[in-house]
């Protein structure tokens, strides 16, 4: 078997190449990196169940809880007392009409405020964006 050589502008422009397939790649991946952090898997996002992939989506604005003295309310996650302080967190769900099941939602999550007996913010961003080693 014969040796091929090969000239140097040969290997220079396979360089050239390379360096240039690189940065595609590069620039996909980071374009790739973006979209997946604008997927939507939801029921709420997409209007498909992810269990069945029924269509047949409702959406509960209001989920009542009948709390205490048989009330009426709206669920929520908390009230910091009975006589102060507001509702926090009101919960609405998406539910497939095929399979049953159910999304739960936060209306107004970004007026939540933490209490240190209710609600406890965990910022994955502060702690420098890495999934938690388990």
């Amino acid at each position: 078997m014969a040796e091929r050589s090969y000239r140097d502008e040969d290997i220079a422009a396979l360089r050239t190449e390379l360096e240039a397939l690189r940065g595609l790649v590069s620039t996909l991946d980071a374009e790739v990196r973006r979209a997946q952090q604008h997927v939507d898997l939801t029921m709420r996002g997409q209007l498909r169940c992810r269990a069945c992939r029924g269509r047949r989506i409702g959406h509960v604005p209001k989920v009542l809880d009948r709390g205490e003295g048989d009330s009426r309310e709206d669920m929520a996650l908390f009230k910091p007392s009975w006589w102060y302080g507001e509702t926090q967190g009101h919960l609405e769900a998406y539910v497939c009409m095929s399979c049953g099941l159910v999304e739960l939602w936060v209306r107004d999550a970004g007026a939540l405020v933490e209490h240190k007996d209710f609600l406890i913010v965990h910022d994955g961003d502060a702690a420098g964006g890495e999934a938690p080693y388990r």
